[in-house]
């Protein structure tokens, strides 16, 4: 699967939506929403360094290199812009607080899978293990949901990935400071915390609604990646509605 960034500057346009993917991610996460964005907002869906290749590219970037990357792309659209949005998943929400906490014109924020707290279950080593060993069943709609959400092309020398701790050591650290951060964020913000998340804990929806600006959903059919039910068509439908706040 070709993982590539999107990039579309509308002519004139005074709004902007810049999409965030999270760790091992892919641009296509958003494809579906990207689809959604008015003709007349400019669009950036980015490919985070080291993702999109192979698993030495991933090992050798950095919670800094990406911390530089969104922070360029987010000063480059409010250049030409007056109102910017964020879209994010997973690790790529840790970054866009980050951005609207610094940036008083990020207007909104669509935040999917907010890992303020972790809770790995058992289900995400056995979805991780069918990527892996390539033994994804057409029916297992959350491993399939899971590879098409990885951004890292498979490499069967398990030892290359010794070269991915430090980088979710960092993630680690990244969820600590954004725990800190939380209380300082002003920017009107929506959070859609997956029930069956098979990563990030329940808990982190406490966290969220201490803060009065965020607004955090929960999808009772949803993993970290996969949106079971009508949780998909929600989350579309919440999405559309973005252009009216």
């Amino acid at each position: 699967m070709e993982h590539r960034e999107e990039k579309r500057i509308a002519a004139g346009a005074d709004k902007a939506i810049l999409f965030i993917h999270g760790i091992i991610g892919t641009p296509n996460h958003f494809a579906d929403f990207v689809k959604l964005v008015p003709k007349d907002v400019s669009v950036y869906n980015i490919l985070l360094e080291g993702h999109g290749g192979t698993v030495a590219d991933f090992s050798k970037a950095s919670m800094k290199k990406w911390e530089r990357q969104v922070s360029r792309d987010v000063e480059e659209l409010l250049r030409d812009h007056k109102e910017l949005y964020i879209a994010a998943h997973s690790m790529g929400t840790l970054l866009a607080i980050e951005q609207a906490v610094k940036h008083s014109k990020v207007k909104y924020l669509f935040l999917m899978a907010v890992p303020i707290k972790l809770l790995l279950k058992p289900q995400m080593v056995s979805n991780s293990c069918k990527v892996y060993f390539d033994r994804v069943r057409p029916d297992d709609q959350m491993a399939m949901a899971a590879e098409a959400c990885c951004g890292i092309a498979h490499d069967k020398n398990i030892f290359k990935y010794l070269g991915w701790v430090p980088r979710f050591l960092e993630l680690f650290g990244k969820i600590r400071a954004t725990r800190k951060l939380l209380p300082q964020l002003k920017t009107k913000s929506r959070a859609y915390q997956s029930e069956k998340d098979e990563m990030v804990a329940h808990g982190s929806v406490e966290y969220l609604k201490r803060n009065s600006v965020i607004d955090a959903v929960t999808l009772e059919n949803s993993t970290h990646y996969h949106y079971g039910g009508t949780d998909r068509a929600y989350l579309l439908e919440e999405f559309a509605r973005l252009w009216e706040q």
